[in-house]
């Protein structure tokens, strides 16, 4: 699943028990962590694994709560299937929509494109590697 939104830019991508967050002129970091279903909510909590520590001494662990509601994207002007409250690592708080991975995606651009569905007025970043984090192989 991928969710983001604007003012500011800001994108997540959750993969396998990990949430990949995609900051705009800083490097993207990575989060080890679990969704728990509500279904009287209809809705998942994303928060990070017990004892997880921040990924730095400057920021916040991540959380997201992403509910099965459809949510307008204007900028793209299209509707998403999902909408969701994230906290940043900075400590922020903000809102936006969802959808989920198209099989075999990975690398997630600006606007919660891939880079190769980016189109002229959609624009992506080149993709980065992946940097190890302590106790990865």
């Amino acid at each position: 699943m991928v969710c983001f939104g604007y003012y500011p830019n800001w994108s997540v991508q959750f993969v396998n028990g990990d949430a990949r967050y995609v900051g705009y002129d800083e490097p993207d970091q990575y989060f080890a962590g679990h969704f728990y279903w509500f279904s009287k909510d209809n809705a998942w909590d994303w928060h990070p694994s017990d004892n997880a520590a921040p990924a730095n001494d400057n920021s916040y662990n991540m959380s997201a709560w992403i509910e099965k509601a459809e949510c307008r994207d204007v900028v793209l002007n299209a509707t998403m299937p999902y909408s969701a409250q994230v906290y940043l690592p900075q400590g922020d708080m903000v809102s936006g929509c969802c959808r989920k991975l198209k099989p075999g995606e990975a690398i997630i651009g600006r606007h919660g494109v891939p880079p190769a569905d980016a189109g002229p007025n959609v624009s992506a970043p080149a993709p980065q590697q992946r940097q190890m984090r302590q106790g990865d192989q």
